[in-house]
């Protein structure tokens, strides 16, 4: 063979004649003569509506998968991104594109079916039982997958299919591409998790506070005391907190501590809520426990039995009051026995007339206005000793049931710790009581807030029950409150799941806002007198003028509320004494625990009272939303791989056809046809007008031409246009210039074909002019 040139075998030839009859050898005459001559223009080649395709499509899977990285990389803080997110459209969106996606790999795939086809004809690298369908792929096709197989078999019968196993591998890997971008909305989709969005904030109006009317009444409904109810749930509340300074060593604060329940019954709703702006009943709720001052004190000892201590305590400079606070001591199983708990009971003093006898000032009076009402509390816990021992050293007063009238006895020594002040009753502190005085700054009012929840929703806690210790766990309430636990972080308002109230110039109410909700202050105020009519003058009990005192405990102990020797006394509602108890044993101080409780019953009377309010006003909150977003990336991350590796793929397809196909053409039914019309063809149409594949199948196998390779070559300057086998060289030409081996390994394997009369062996190579 000419390496200036190319032999070519017509197929149509007759039996009798030598092959040597047949070849035509094609001589370059010219640059533009050549068997890269181009036939058409590029334009031509493709066509409008392949170019259009083509164009289209490239544009749309770059948009598509620039706008999905968009969907995955974008934030609330994009208002395009939110707009779409908020309405739940994401995953509206991502189905959308991928249908958009698909479409576009699907019109490309068959572009390049097409392109491809017209490659293995001008490559001869399709067998003439097939000829006729792959032709017709140049035109129009369902993808790929057909081509595929044609190819496949064709390849299979290739004796040199490796060195010609280009195009075979581009139609395989265009068809994993094309089955791969099936999937594209399913791996898109497994990115999407349900998560939280920030709606847009909404105006509403509801009913924020009670209203007085003319006569100067509300609709409150009274229902006594709150320390005895138990709380039908925990909501989340809005606060601003500002940490205490310089602190002596005999106090603890919990610091400035605002506290603002929101207008809003459903826990849905509260739980589901991010921002919130608007009016709300805010308490002040700063705790301050100091070591007292005693005097006169005396512990008291009653069969019942019963410990107390009596005594005057200082409220103020310059100001004492009296106090009597009992504490039941009762053992079911043993009078040794100790209690795990704390053995607090809980005097109330009372409330202070005006602001300079407050040692804790309210935020939302000035110091010189009166009307300021705290409270005061006198804590008194049994530190150590058992009723036996305690029988023992203080006797019992006033005969078998006793009284605090007796004589009592008097500490044989004092030792101070912390906020707390000791009284040992023994000198080697076998047996303890321990006294703390409190002040809480209670004070409400009707301010207007903006408060922020942060980016997560919140779940309102609720006690737990312990089966192994069959008591009820109360640790996501202490968590809620802000209690930390030794060593752990600090804990943010996503932590504790409640809001956070942005600082105002001042705190002090100013036009529109309310202060002193006295109704609020009543039902708290500890003394179980629960008849107060809004309209009759609030008789306060001020810290000079307390008759009677009144004392909580603040253990497990189930006794009723009673009089003992004219003391109150009674137990609250076993979740909150439970509730404080386990801070204390936490490592909570008692200031933290009296304000978690104060929140607690502030809490319960607010919503308790919340439908009848009858003030409406003005709110805007943005809620959460629960919407599909994409929470991972690995999805995406696949798709855009398989779609970078179908452009590459198309890429190389285009460059291959543009560079090295002269005939072929995309798109252009008779062109297809007429191309193939030539030759040993003509003889599988004649037969095939009335007959199926399968007996056309049969003529090619009676022929010996299942194994045929055939393409279509230009013949050059003529322009016309043979249909051709692969040109065959002889066995002993292949055998010359193999190696030593592979002439071995021919020598093993020639076969000639059997009544073939071209003659010849299977082993064949290309032309020097067509590519590999």
């Amino acid at each position: 063979m000419s390496t200036q040139g190319v032999q070519y075998s017509r197929l149509a030839v007759q039996p009798d004649q030598s092959r040597s009859e047949h070849l035509t050898k094609i001589k370059p005459t010219g640059k533009d003569q050549t068997l890269h001559e181009r036939v058409f223009s590029v334009y031509d080649r493709f066509g409008w509506i392949a170019t259009t395709i083509l164009v289209v499509t490239t544009l749309l899977i770059l948009g598509g998968i620039g706008f999905l990285w968009f969907l995955w990389l974008a934030d609330q803080g994009n208002k395009t991104w939110h707009a779409i997110a908020a309405r739940n459209w994401i995953t509206r969106a991502v189905t959308l594109t991928s249908v958009a996606l698909r479409t576009s790999i699907s019109l490309q795939a068959t572009t390049g079916t097409s392109i491809l086809a017209g490659l293995a004809l001008e490559n001869t690298q399709v067998l003439i039982l097939h000829l006729a369908s792959v032709s017709m792929m140049r035109n129009a096709n369902g993808g790929p997958y057909m081509l595929l197989w044609l190819m496949f078999k064709a390849f299979l019968k290739d004796v040199q299919r490796w060195r010609r196993s280009l195009l075979p591998t581009m139609v395989l890997l265009l068809v994993i591409v094309s089955l791969l971008t099936e999937f594209t909305s399913t791996a898109l989709l497994t990115d999407l998790k349900q998560s939280l969005l920030p709606a847009h904030p909404s105006s509403s109006t509801t009913t924020t506070n009670f209203a007085y009317d003319e006569n100067g009444t509300i609709p409150y409904l009274s229902r006594g005391t709150v320390w005895t109810k138990k709380p039908p749930f925990y909501p989340t509340f809005a606060e601003y907190h500002e940490d205490p300074t310089d602190l002596p060593d005999d106090r603890v604060d919990t610091g400035l501590t605002l506290r603002a329940f929101l207008p809003i019954q459903s826990q849905q709703e509260r739980s589901m809520l991010r921002d919130f702006s608007g009016r709300a009943t805010v308490l002040d709720s700063r705790v301050q426990c100091v070591r007292p001052q005693l005097t006169q004190e005396k512990g008291h000892y009653a069969a019942e039995p019963v410990l107390g201590l009596s005594g005057q305590v200082t409220v103020s400079p310059g100001q004492t009051t009296n106090f009597s606070c009992v504490l039941p001591y009762h053992f079911p199983r043993h009078e040794d026995t100790v209690f795990d708990e704390w053995q607090i009971g809980m005097t109330y003093l009372g409330q202070f007339s005006n602001a300079s006898s407050a040692p804790v000032q309210s935020e939302y009076r000035q110091a010189s206005s009166s009307g300021q009402y705290g409270m005061a509390f006198l804590v008194v816990n049994v530190t150590a000793g058992s009723p036996r021992e305690w029988k023992q050293v203080l006797g019992i007063d006033g005969g078998e049931f006793g009284e605090f009238g007796g004589t009592g006895a008097q500490p044989k020594a004092y030792r101070g710790r912390g906020e707390w002040a000791d009284l040992l009753f023994t000198m080697n502190g076998s047996m303890v009581m321990s006294a703390s005085l409190c002040y809480a700054s209670y004070d409400s009012a009707i301010l207007d807030i903006t408060a922020f929840g942060g980016d997560l929703n919140r779940t309102e806690p609720s006690p737990v029950y312990e089966v192994n210790s069959q008591n009820y766990d109360y640790s996501s309430i202490r968590q809620q409150f802000g209690q930390i636990l030794p060593g752990a972080e600090p804990l943010t308002i996503e932590d504790r799941g409640i809001f956070w109230i942005s600082k105002r110039d001042s705190w002090l109410p100013g036009s529109g806002d309310y202060a002193n909700c006295s109704w609020i202050l009543q039902a708290v105020a500890l003394t179980l007198n629960g008849d107060y009519d809004p309209a009759d003058t609030v008789d306060y009990l001020t810290a000079s003028s307390v008759s009677n005192n009144v004392t909580a405990y603040m253990y497990d102990e189930d006794s009723t509320s009673s009089e003992w020797n004219g003391i109150l006394r009674f137990s609250p509602d076993r979740s909150v004494t439970a509730l404080f108890q386990q801070i204390l044993q936490a490592n909570g101080n008692i200031a933290f625990a009296l304000q978690s409780i104060l929140t607690i019953f502030t809490s319960i009377t607010y919503y308790d009272q919340l439908q009848r309010f009858n003030s409406p006003n003005q709110i805007q909150t943005t809620p959460f939303i629960i919407v599909n977003r994409p929470r991972s990336i690995q999805g995406l991350v696949a798709v855009t791989t398989v779609f970078g590796i179908h452009l590459l793929l198309m890429s190389m397809i285009l460059y291959l056809f543009l560079s090295r196909s002269v005939l072929s053409t995309v798109g252009n039914a008779w062109q297809t046809l007429a191309q193939i019309m030539r030759g040993d063809a003509l003889k599988l149409v004649q037969i095939a007008a009335l007959a199926t594949d399968s007996t056309v199948e049969e003529k090619v196998k009676q022929e010996r031409w299942a194994k045929r390779l055939v393409g279509v070559r230009s013949t050059g300057r003529s322009r016309s246009v043979q249909l051709v086998d692969r040109d065959v060289p002889s066995g002993r030409a292949m055998m010359k210039n193999a190696s030593p081996r592979k002439r071995k390994w021919m020598g093993r394997k020639q076969k000639p074909r059997a009544n073939d009369p071209r003659g010849g062996y299977e082993f064949s190579s290309l032309p020097p002019t067509v590519y590999r």
